[in-house]
């Protein structure tokens, strides 16, 4: 019997399905996932930013060669401290088995892996940047707690006590990613079973040999520069640009600032109700899955890694908004650094027709580190057309070499043009590797985003497990029929060229944006755009020139949602589209002769190919009980039929060193 298959408006619920998603594997991952996992396991990686293949098909095997090429390194065990207090009688007032109060001196602080909701009885705290003061007697905010996130990923967030004396108390609460079954990127990141069996969902760590999983926590830095800095700007609503080279802290540093704004400083800075914050950071965006620059309208205090809140919810103004956003390609900024200062261009016009009932918020903006290293120049111009009253340069001041220095020089001239205040920071490298790779936050990102199912009663995400096969797809057709329109203008590829006849196996497993467009050079190609020789599929045409298609304009384009092509049925003309529960509703009202489907701004899903053999790992471990701990391959892949694009580990193994990139596309990552 064929899957059961949901066209595009039908509201009704399909029962699971499963045609380019896999349905098994277990300790599976696609096959040079495993190798570079291999070549992983033989040095912990010093660079965070390491990029994944930008093309569908990329030729190039210089980084499967580099990868092969790397030599052990002895890894020296620290114990690191995270924090001040510690778990005695004298400092806690009460200790139930979902709930933790305790006594927090001024400036001591309090670490605890997992999470947790925080309120604070007595006093004040401050957390990631946000002061959490105790609120009055009978006051709106006295029975309010504020979700925190503390995996092993990140560095671990400090409670620092503000006043003499400080009651706090911690209650339990939900995971935030429940994916522990289908993904071990999620594995052993929150507090541990031994701590979920007592009722905890958090485990007080004060340093790092006190995880009682062995992983190698680190502490959260933020050094006295940064806090002087933060009192200064946030004293007033300001526009705020921070910039400097990757992994350098802005993000870390940004999201201290909205916090300070939203929750003020006492007498000497109220808080405001709602930051405005220009993400530009499309390789790690904050608000919205990757793929794209945006405007979003901050009114939560933000206590958690990007993959705790994947997206923004459409149609909710009392939360998170979304007002803006455009798409980038992978690839990077080449050949399209136009294309990219219109869109920044856009998203500053749209803060500045915003229409507020009471003062305009404060905006910040955070820059991706690729603007300062390689495309300095559009850097300064976007300071130019911005006139922010503060620069935040996060830089390594201990090495200033030329380049830096010549950097430097521009900058402070700039600052004195467009009258901003410019604050040179110490940036806040990463003192040891991370738990999770670049690439492996951005898959944890974007997996938590295709399984948002909505908000929960306590206006938090709420998320499914189940591995994506159970999602019916919707149909979009891509060619009209005697009985059917066709439901899209075309595919615009921003990837690098790649002939006509592999379009359709670029696609097939990939991400797309879906984009409505008033462009009347897009719109006016509706059905007359060349097709692809087999499977007839719509395409725009790439630009000899710019050695791409040329992208939409962003002043007439409207982001809808990312998708992810679950399979093509060329026979029928038919795409099989994948969306989050959470934004289904939008694809009721879009228009064919306006929609696109932007492809070329998302790495390879590789995770959700792989989904049902972790799944079918998970319950056999289950079925076996004790008896998992010694069982082999063999036996927790019992029953299982590998699909396509998936091997076993020991298969991968016995390959040997793959010395360049797999012509099977499902490979690569």
């Amino acid at each position: 019997m064929p899957p059961a298959k949901r066209k595009r408006g039908d509201h009704s619920t399909q029962e699971s399905i499963s045609t380019a998603l896999p349905n098994g594997a277990t300790k599976p991952m696609s096959a040079i996932a495993a190798a570079r996992l291999k070549a992983a396991a033989q040095i912990p990686s010093t660079d965070d930013n390491q990029k994944l293949p930008t093309s569908p098909l990329d030729e190039s095997s210089a980084s499967e060669a580099a990868e092969s090429e790397l030599e052990d390194v002895a890894v020296v065990h620290q114990n690191l401290k995270l924090g001040t207090w510690r778990q005695n009688q004298s400092q806690v007032l009460s200790d139930t088995s979902d709930e933790l109060t305790i006594v927090l001196d001024k400036h001591s602080t309090a670490c605890f892996i997992g999470c947790y909701d925080v309120k604070t009885l007595k006093g004040a705290v401050n957390i990631n940047g946000a002061n959490l003061g105790a609120a009055a007697k009978g006051g709106k905010d006295e029975g309010n707690f504020h979700r925190v996130f503390v995996p092993s990923t990140h560095p671990v967030t400090k409670i620092r006590g503000l006043d003499r004396t400080n009651h706090v108390v911690l209650r339990s609460c939900p995971d935030a990613a429940p994916f522990t079954d289908i993904s071990p990127l999620f594995c052993d990141i929150w507090s541990g079973k031994a701590e979920r069996s007592k009722g905890r969902s958090f485990l007080n760590v004060s340093e790092s040999d006190d995880d009682p999983l062995g992983r190698p926590l680190l502490p959260e830095l933020a050094p006295e520069d940064w806090l002087r800095t933060i009192d200064e700007i946030s004293a007033a609503a300001s526009t705020t640009i921070v910039i400097g080279p990757s992994a350098s802290g802005k993000t870390t540093f940004a999201k201290r600032l909205l916090n300070r704004y939203l929750t003020g400083y006492g007498k000497t800075a109220k808080p405001v109700p709602a930051v405005c914050y220009m993400d530009l950071d499309y390789s790690s965006p904050e608000y919205t899955p990757h793929g794209q620059i945006s405007l979003t309208i901050v009114r939560e205090l933000n206590f958690g890694p990007a993959y705790t809140h994947p997206t923004t919810f459409p149609n909710r103004s009392d939360s998170n908004e979304t007002i803006a956003s455009h798409v980038v390609p992978i690839q990077g900024l080449t050949n399209i650094e136009e294309y990219f200062t219109s869109c920044v261009e856009h998203l500053f016009q749209t803060y500045q027709n915003l229409r507020f009932d009471g003062p305009t918020p404060p905006l910040i903006l955070n820059t991706d580190g690729e603007l300062y290293m390689a495309h300095y120049d559009m850097l300064q111009k976007l300071v130019k057309n911005t006139k922010p009253n503060y620069i935040v340069h996060l830089g390594d001041k201990s090495r200033i070499d030329e380049e830096a220095a010549s950097k430097l020089h521009s900058l402070q001239l700039l600052a004195q043009k467009t009258h901003s205040k410019l604050h040179e920071l110490a940036a806040q490298f990463p003192a040891n590797p991370l738990i999770k790779t670049s690439n492996e936050s951005q898959a944890m990102h974007m997996q938590s985003y295709f399984h948002l199912t909505g908000q929960s009663p306590s206006r938090h995400p709420s998320f499914t497990s189940s591995p994506l096969t159970a999602l019916a797809p919707w149909e979009f057709r891509y060619k009209e029929t005697p009985a059917s329109t066709q439901d899209l203008i075309g595919i615009l590829p921003l990837f690098e060229p790649l002939d006509a006849s592999q379009l359709l196996t670029a696609l097939n497993g990939s991400i797309v944006q879906i984009v409505t467009t008033t462009d009347t050079a897009a719109t006016s190609q509706y059905t007359l755009l060349p097709r692809t020789p087999a499977s007839e599929i719509p395409y725009f045409p790439i630009d000899a020139r710019a050695g791409m298609a040329h992208p939409l304009r962003p002043s007439t384009t409207t982001y809808i949602c990312t998708a992810l092509i679950r399979g093509v049925d060329p026979s029928s003309h038919i795409l099989q589209v994948l969306v989050p529960k959470s934004h289904e509703h939008l694809l009721h009202s879009l228009e064919p002769e306006r929609t696109v489907f932007v492809a070329g701004c998302c790495e390879t899903p590789e995770w959700a190919y792989v989904e049902d053999a972790y799944q079918h790992v998970a319950q056999r471990r289950r079925n076996l009980g004790e008896r998992a701990r010694f069982a082999s391959e063999d036996m927790l892949t019992e029953g299982l039929e590998l699909p396509p694009w998936v091997a076993k580990k020991s298969v991968v193994n016995g390959m040997g060193h793959l010395n360049a990139v797999r012509r099977v596309r499902k490979f690569l990552g």
